[in-house]
């Protein structure tokens, strides 16, 4: 039987080296760690922080590797830096790349910086086979090509590729053999013989092609799942569907969406949503960052905080052993179920524990978990059992080929992919210095897309269309047709969502209700008299209002101040602006929309307490927050007094209002009124403290000023009234109406329900 294998394990295979070792990617990135020491690093833009390095470490492996792989020296660049603008730069990676090496070779490991001075063909394994056919999509490195020409001389080796205007740079290699290679065909050389043994024409299968626009990346999944259900109604047999992506991480997504069970994914499943990362994840987060939202994650995955704070925070600044580093990722591993994650889990430790305590690094705790971390992100779980439609990554797409292919967010963002090889210098230094140019990148992303495309029946692409979006310039080049820039998300979206449809309730609520045995609190009695629909959907079913909006609620600020007012004046000796902000301390919120509101009332409250200073000279404080219950024309009626003063011998009830928009009925008007809760106040006075010199204000704190209920008398009978009529309204049954003033409509919790939104 053929034996398959990777070009990556091809050519680990394929040579040997003598007393060295790989360099796994983990110890790689202490040895870089090492190497940048008393480096100025910063110049480069990096963090020499070793959390901020872990993740910026990338970028000066990729630049050495990519010189290592071309075979050239960073002295050669600074030859054609003719102006010396990379002049320092480049002597600090010189000097880091020297290091580098000499950890590496000091330490006898082995990697692909300096893998060309180490390594030999290992032709015991090569004379296993008769022949090699090596299928080349995509870019050799000098150093690669130089091995397989190495190879070619042992054993019999033919290359087959295609060539296309997009991939002539990387077909360079083969120049020197004298080839007559032709744009467009399909060849197969052999190397070892150095002819062509094969030229075809390259056919152009597509017959169908149709490009979407949507306005976000979401609503993208309805389409996908669209094409799909479609094309195997017209006969594609969904083992020959493939979805590509662009940006591979939107497999999460993908895979969060995939009710039907459609999707295979070839690059593995994430483990992103497991309890294993979240967890872990979680942990990182709380000891890192002092944030409310730590927490709650914390108590989401149920993880115990009091282990945590106990057995890890402690020691979490401290230098890392084996013996800590175990308490974790014993701690964790108890989160986790999946057979496969755990043996995955455990394989990744037995690395991690060999690379990072068999030599004494000096390393702290919190940074061992940084990379046990990113590591453990990099885990994927295999996808052997799921549905038929394959999802592919760009790169998993060369050398196949599907009947039908869905490419989703074809967008500037994610095509071209942008390299991070590309960060040290600029594309005119690296096409002077023989080194390949963002240009070259793009190339062979566009020769991928195009053999891709080229070798499918039928092509469907989206892309999210939107101010911040836009769909990707290689499509004018790629597509023979007319791009509309139109969204198409309504045909869709039902796919997605559930289309559920609010149903307003219009019916005529009649109940048979004894308003006169109720109760009543002024806000109740308000709210009946403002909305019968509203006080029956409020006080007779308890529909409560939902909690999900950031915002604070109307009454939320109010309370706090009321509070706040009430602390200050309780054990109240003497007047104390400072008591007062300590107390806003006590009711500090984690609601930014709150810490806002707040932070505004401590200033309000400065001229309350200078106003207060004056007043309370000839007053005294008789009761605070006082609770009452008592009856008025044989109906009972509740509510909490904010505050009563004695001025001489007068009780002066006073209401607090935040509101900034603070009406008071006029004698003119009170008819009208809905409010009676100083009317309210002034009942339970007179029956608590036996007496009518009462007098009943709002204290409108955003003005600082005390406003007297003028219209008391009146108010009280038009109470008087109303409460007859809910005596008298309660002999039959109740029509609960809607309100016909929809003004009462705007800020009302139950407008969705009764339609006046």
């Amino acid at each position: 039987m053929p034996f398959i294998l990777t070009i990556d394990e091809f050519f680990k295979k394929s040579i040997v080296f003598d007393n060295m070792k790989y360099c796994e990617e983990e110890q790689r990135v202490l040895f870089l760690n090492e190497a940048i020491k008393d480096t100025n690093i910063q110049k480069l833009g990096i963090s020499n922080n070793f959390t901020k390095f872990l993740k910026q470490s990338d970028y000066i492996y990729r630049f050495f590797l990519e010189l290592a792989s071309e075979k050239i020296e960073i002295s050669n660049i600074q030859n054609v830096d003719t102006y010396d603008f990379y002049f320092e730069h480049l002597q600090i990676l010189q000097t880091i790349k020297n290091n580098y090496i000499e950890i590496l070779e000091k330490n006898s490991f082995v990697d692909r910086i300096n893998m060309s001075n180490h390594y030999k063909i290992n032709e015991n394994f090569l004379k296993k086979f008769e022949n090699v056919e090596l299928y080349f999509e995509g870019y050799f490195t000098k150093v690669e090509f130089d091995i397989i020409e190495k190879i070619s001389k042992v054993i019999n080796l033919n290359i087959s590729f295609y060539s296309n205007i997009y991939n002539q740079k990387s077909l360079e290699v083969f120049k020197n053999l004298n080839l007559d290679i032709k744009i467009d065909y399909k060849y197969k050389i052999n190397l070892s013989k150095q002819i062509i043994e094969d030229e075809e024409k390259i056919l152009n299968n597509l017959s169908f092609i149709e490009l979407k626009g949507f306005s976000s990346r979401l609503n993208q999944i309805a389409y996908i799942k669209s094409i799909i259900a479609k094309s195997v109604e017209n006969g594609v047999n969904p083992s020959n569907i493939a979805l590509v992506l662009p940006d591979e991480s939107f497999a999460v997504s993908m895979q969060l969406f995939d009710d039907e069970g459609y999707f295979n994914y070839a690059m593995g499943k994430s483990i992103k949503n497991t309890n294993l990362y979240q967890v872990a994840y979680s942990i990182y987060s709380y000891l890192n960052e002092d944030e409310p939202k730590h927490l709650e994650f914390l108590k989401f995955f149920k993880i115990d905080k009091i282990f945590i704070d106990k057995n890890i925070k402690t020691i979490w600044n401290k230098k890392a052993t084996k013996e800590s580093f175990l308490i974790i990722t014993d701690f964790l591993k108890s989160f986790e179920k999946n057979s496969e994650l755990l043996e995955k889990y455990d394989e990744l430790l037995y690395k991690l524990n060999i690379i990072l305590f068999s030599s004494n690094h000096n390393i702290l705790l919190k940074d061992v978990y940084k990379i046990f971390l990113q590591r453990l992100n990099a885990l994927t779980l295999d996808d052997i059992n799921s549905g038929k439609v394959t999802v592919l990554g760009l790169l998993e797409t060369r050398a196949v080929s599907f009947e039908t292919i869905i490419i989703c967010d074809f967008n500037e963002s994610f095509i071209p992919k942008i390299s991070i090889k590309d960060k040290f210098l600029s594309t005119k230094l690296k096409q002077l210095s023989h080194l390949p140019t963002q240009f070259d990148r793009e190339s062979l992303q566009k020769y991928y897309y195009k053999r891709l495309i080229g070798s499918s029946k039928n092509v469907f692409i989206s892309y999210v269309n939107s101010d911040t979006n836009q769909i990707s310039r290689f499509a004018n080049e790629l597509f023979n047709t007319y791009i509309k820039t139109d969204t198409n998300d309504n045909i869709y979206k039902h796919i997605l969502y559930d289309n559920h449809k609010i149903n307003h309730f219009d019916d005529e609520i009649i109940d048979k209700i004894d308003l006169a045995s109720i109760t009543w609190s002024a806000t109740s009695l308000r709210a009946y008299l403002q909305c019968k629909r509203k006080f029956y959907l409020q006080n007779v079913l308890k529909i409560k209002e939902h909690t999900i909006s950031l915002k604070p609620k109307a009454y939320e600020l109010g309370q706090i101040i009321h509070s706040i007012l009430e602390d200050y004046y309780k054990d109240f000796t003497e007047h104390n602006f400072e008591k007062i902000e300590e107390l806003f301390n006590k009711y500090k919120s984690t609601n930014p929309f709150l810490i806002l509101d707040l932070e505004i009332w401590k200033k309000k409250l400065y001229d309350f307490y200078l106003y207060e200073k004056q007043r309370l000279e000839n007053r005294k404080i008789l009761s605070l927050e006082k609770p009452f219950e008592c009856e008025f024309e044989g109906i009972k009626i509740k509510g909490v007094i904010d505050r009563v003063d004695l001025y001489n011998d007068i009780f002066e009830v006073i209401d607090y209002k935040t509101s900034s928009s603070l009406s008071v009925d006029t004698l003119k008007k009170y008819e009208k009124t809905d409010d009676f809760q100083l009317e309210f106040y002034y009942l339970a006075m007179n029956e608590l403290y036996e007496t009518d010199k009462i007098e009943t204000y709002y204290y409108d704190l955003n003005n600082c000023v005390l406003i007297n209920e003028i219209a008391l008398d009146k108010k009280l009978e038009l109470l008087s009234e109303k409460f007859k009529e809910l005596k008298e309204i309660s002999k039959n049954e109740i029509s609960f109406s809607k309100c016909e003033d929809k003004s009462n409509c705007t800020y009302c919790a139950y407008t969705i329900i009764c339609d006046r939104e």
